[in-house]
């Protein structure tokens, strides 16, 4: 099989994770668009320094596309820009990754940002191309079956789910209902990987929003049936030890990222007090994406349907935040 060429729109923050990944797992980062010359050229001196890159550096996303030809894109630009540049990219004939959230844009109403959520997934059935959202964290629930079953414990069907992610945060803009925009897409994802489809009950459904914390809590029905009780918890912690949490029916375990004794970056889960290692996180949806690109996997980790989906809960229970 041919090597697959591969974009990245936005590779400055979370976007050289994207470009790192798609070059060790065989798909060569030809380009990469910034919002400038100058960022473009920056950016790609530090990616120089983290992987090789030898690809092209573009001071817009027009300039890239109208430059080369890329069978993978992935987006990592500001998530208001995600609508335009995922259009851009499946116009251009490329399978396409988007950063979470799907989209985001507080100039506009949620009915209007929905619209749009859904014209992308409307546009990636058309193409026919592989449409992923990267809420990575979804492959926590594979890492949870694999640990779950290597201890003999018998899930069941998940009765109750529970997640506390924290992050450093600490830049401007990350109080407050900010922090759900940017947290609350991985809890919702892994939620939706060990619950399947369903609907939140929005009569059952509250969120409460401190400076920095931000709980929500719902019924969800699942469509394989019985109602699962949701607890997601997003804190902004600039300080202190991070608390990372997730599980269900009340088995809980602990996940932090960190280099194994050979330098390779993996996730570590913690069940009563036993440690197991498992493929990083973000390393699973690159690889699956890639997958699913070739034709060797069936799906990637998370469609763009179900980021829509996923962007539907969160602004839902957005619009009945409560400050506290």
């Amino acid at each position: 099989m041919a090597e697959l060429r591969a974009a990245v729109i936005g590779a400055s923050g979370i976007g050289k994770h994207h470009a790192k990944w798609l070059q060790r797992l065989g798909c060569p980062v030809k380009a990469i668009a910034g919002s400038s010359p100058e960022s473009a050229r920056a950016t790609a001196a530090k990616l120089g320094e983290m992987f090789g890159f030898e690809g092209e550096a573009y001071g817009s996303v027009e300039e890239m596309l109208g430059a080369g030809s890329y069978d993978l894109i992935s987006i990592a630009s500001p998530e208001e820009a995600h609508y335009d540049h995922f259009m851009r990219a499946l116009d251009h004939g490329a399978h396409v990754l988007c950063e979470k959230p799907l989209l985001f844009d507080h100039a506009q109403p949620a009915d209007a940002m929905l619209r749009q959520a859904e014209a992308m997934v409307a546009a990636a059935e058309d193409s026919e191309r592989i449409a992923a959202v990267n809420t990575q964290y979804v492959a926590g629930c594979e890492a949870y079956h694999s640990l779950m079953e290597a201890r003999g414990v018998d899930e069941g069907a998940p009765k109750r789910f529970f997640m506390q992610m924290e992050s450093r945060g600490g830049a401007e803009g990350t109080d407050f209902e900010q922090i759900f925009v940017d947290l609350g897409p991985h809890p919702i994802s892994v939620m939706m990987g060990f619950c399947g489809p369903g609907r939140m009950l929005k009569e059952s459904a509250s969120c409460s929003v401190e400076q920095k914390r931000v709980e929500a809590r719902f019924g969800y029905e699942m469509e394989s049936g019985g109602v699962c009780a949701v607890e997601i918890v997003c804190v902004n912690r600039p300080e202190g030890d991070l608390i990372r949490r997730f599980g269900i029916n009340d088995r809980l375990v602990d996940y932090e990222g960190r280099n194994d004794a050979e330098g390779v970056y993996r996730t570590y889960l913690t069940y009563e007090g036993e440690e197991s290692c498992h493929q990083d996180f973000m390393e699973a949806s690159l690889e699956r994406f890639v997958a699913a690109a070739k034709g060797t996997a069936q799906r990637p980790l998370a469609t763009v349907a179900e980021g829509c989906e996923n962007l539907r809960m969160q602004l839902a229970l957005l619009a009945m935040a409560q400050r506290v």
